[in-house]
């Protein structure tokens, strides 16, 4: 059942309705042979050339026999596209040979193309063979799965892109996500405040069994719930639902994650609940035939998330990761020492991270990336650019006291180190077994221009774990590149002190962080004129001179938006501008709650962009109570 998002803003209904028709296309991985396209590819190209130079009554055979190359390649290379795309890539026919060939089988042979539309990234998690999914959707049922030679960009679901690439059927094989797609604009995050979440409970006609109880699901939403509001320092919660169990049409030797998704909406639908009411949906079942033990949209507003047999915080809470827009920790494994240019980057590596290998809190990185640090009302990150000593507080606790440092590794990939001080608080208890990390500063690399680049360090390089990757107190990090050295002072159980000798510091610009206050508009009627404040603050480094921002309304369509003033924003290395923001719904809009926001894009640098996001309530408006007390003036008072 296609559904209507009530926030009605067409992304959101558009990206909703794209993950119910989802295919399986991007799940039909069988393994073809290069050799064996190639080999067709010859005799297509020797067949046409005979074809060609044939007399005429020698062609219709030709020409049959080309139709029956052309068809059976035409399978052959689509299924390459999706399993090795590099040599897709490699083994395609050149322009004027494709030209050449007969017209009746232009259409099933590879075309270039350059299209544009929303992109859909979802996330399979499994113990071996992880893997992101990639599609374009250029209308709610006309779509290609992208396939990437070679690093595909960190983009999230709803963001609007251009991608150039070789397609043939519904795949499209591209060399690289940098030089084979360009980000048009960025999707409105969400991740601060309610996130209003249904649980679907479905289970199979040949296994109709009902492994835990709908209560014991909504504890562990619960549960989910209060790691993101410790993780938010109190910013994010989910409010949560469960509906089911439900039985669906659907056998679970079947492994079509979009058809479960459609029968069990239908199935909450029809049984009186409002599916289009709740923007983050979560489809939890018994073991089917997928691999995976759980499956996420990277982002999304909507988003969905499948929960494939285990229903725990481990697997919810890192599925609903993936739903705000984090990609996974990594751990950068070097051959005996802590940093290298040549190492492996192993891909749950994070022991001390939802998004590693374990239920601890998110690295400073990551919650920065989801404004959870270092922005609005969040705790502060110490962005360090000179030599001395940097006191931070325990990670887990709330305050106004920097949570983490943050050290410039390399301007041109704008990557840096976070150092971070883990105490066993929370759902960070584990961190009691490891003395390594109770004694020490924890450290990651990221890099502001890619979401997929957190990677933790190991601090003590000679021994095999990953539960000792802290840098404990008397030892010293020294990065001969950067000439950056981190030492640890101290700690206690109020803080820790970091020595930290920095070399030159370049400019380094990045994207600015964007609020929008209120959060949430009082309820108004349709066609009300609300007011907002735009905070805008400049990221750059403090030898970097003043940026300008334009900024951009984002709304749902026929509505309004106005600045009070410019448009743009000139401002300071790490100062912040306001601005006023007019937005006016719609006379015509139903009554719902809707997303609109503001994007700060840098002027000499337009990829440096940055987007935030407000709530504009329509609703009923009660009038005011009836005055039983008048004055003099005969007014109510």
């Amino acid at each position: 059942m296609i559904m209507e998002c009530i926030w009605k803003t067409k992304i959101a209904a558009f990206l909703l309705l794209g993950l119910v028709l989802a295919s399986p296309l991007a799940l039909s991985y069988a393994q073809t042979s290069s050799t064996e396209v190639e080999s067709l590819t010859n005799q297509l190209q020797s067949l046409n050339n005979q074809y060609r130079g044939a007399h005429p009554s020698k062609q219709p055979q030709l020409l049959k026999e080309i139709v029956r190359v052309v068809t059976v390649r035409k399978d052959l290379l689509a299924n390459l596209i999706q399993n090795n795309p590099k040599e897709a890539l490699r083994i395609a026919m050149s322009p004027d040979k494709r030209a050449g060939l007969p017209s009746i089988v232009q259409g099933d042979v590879e075309q270039e193309i350059t299209a544009e539309g929303t992109l859909m990234v979802l996330h399979e998690d499994r113990d071996v063979g992880s893997r992101y999914l990639h599609f374009l959707y250029m209308a709610p049922d006309n779509r290609y799965s992208l396939h990437f030679a070679s690093s595909p960009l960190a983009l999230k679901t709803g963001d609007r892109v251009r991608v150039r690439g070789l397609r043939l059927n519904r795949a499209v094989a591209l060399s690289s996500g940098s030089t084979s797609v360009t980000t048009l604009a960025t999707a409105l995050p969400n991740t601060l405040g309610a996130q209003k979440t249904l649980m679907i409970l479905v289970n199979f006609q040949d296994n109709p069994t009902q492994p835990y109880a709908s209560s014991d699901a909504l504890s562990v939403l619960n549960t989910t719930s209060g790691f993101d509001l410790e993780n938010s320092y109190q910013q994010t919660w989910l409010t949560a639902d469960v509906a089911g169990w439900y039985t669906i049409p659907m056998n679970s030797t079947v492994c079509d994650y979009s058809t479960l998704a459609s029968y069990a909406n239908s199935a909450a639908n029809s049984a009186g609940v409002s599916v289009s009411s709740y923007p983050r949906l979560v489809y939890a079942f018994p073991l089917n035939a997928c691999g995976w033990w759980g499956l996420g949209t990277v982002g999304g507003y909507p988003s969905q998330a499948w929960i494939n047999g285990s229903l725990q915080l481990r697997v919810l809470g890192h599925e609903m990761g993936h739903n705000l827009g984090l990609y996974h920790s990594h751990a950068l494994q070097c051959s005996g020492t802590t940093i290298c240019t040549n190492g492996s980057s192993i891909e749950y590596g994070d022991t001390f991270d939802m998004m590693g290998g374990n239920s601890a809190e998110f690295n400073a990185f990551q919650k920065q990336r989801l404004g959870w640090l270092n922005a609005g009302s969040s705790p502060p990150i110490t962005t360090v650019q000179a030599s001395g000593s940097y006191v931070i507080d325990p990670y887990e606790t709330t305050g106004t006291n920097p949570k983490a440092l943050k050290i410039l590794k390399d301007a041109t990939s704008k990557t840096w180190y976070y150092v971070e001080f883990r105490q066993p608080t929370g759902f960070d208890g584990m961190v009691s077994s490891y003395s390594n990390v109770l004694n020490g500063v924890v450290i990651h690399t990221g890099s502001d221009s890619d979401a997929n680049s957190s990677e933790l360090l190991d601090m003590t390089p000679s021994t095999s774990s990953w539960y000792d990757p802290a840098l404990d107190v008397g030892l010293t990090f020294q990065d001969p590149t950067s000439g950056v050295i981190i030492s640890t002072q101290s700690v206690s159980s109020s803080n820790a002190v970091v020595n930290i000798t920095v070399g030159s510091t370049p400019c380094v610009s990045a994207a600015p962080s964007v609020a929008i206050s209120p959060s949430q508009s009082q309820t108004v009627t349709a066609g009300t004129s609300v007011n907002y404040t735009v905070s805008i603050t400049n990221n750059d480094t403090s030898t970097c001179s003043s940026s300008t921002y334009g900024l951009q309304i984002t709304d749902p369509s026929g509505w309004s938006g106005s600045f009070a003033g410019s448009s743009s924003l000139t401002i300071s290395p790490g100062a912040s501008a306001s601005t006023g923001m007019t937005i006016a719904s719609a006379l015509t809009a139903p009554n719902g709650s809707y997303l609109i926001g503001t994007t700060a894009a840098n002027t000499a640098n337009t990829s440096l962009a940055q987007s935030g996001s407000a709530t504009y309530n329509l609703g009923t408006v009660a009038p005011p109570p009836p005055c039983h007390l008048k004055g003099k003036s005969g007014k109510c008072r």
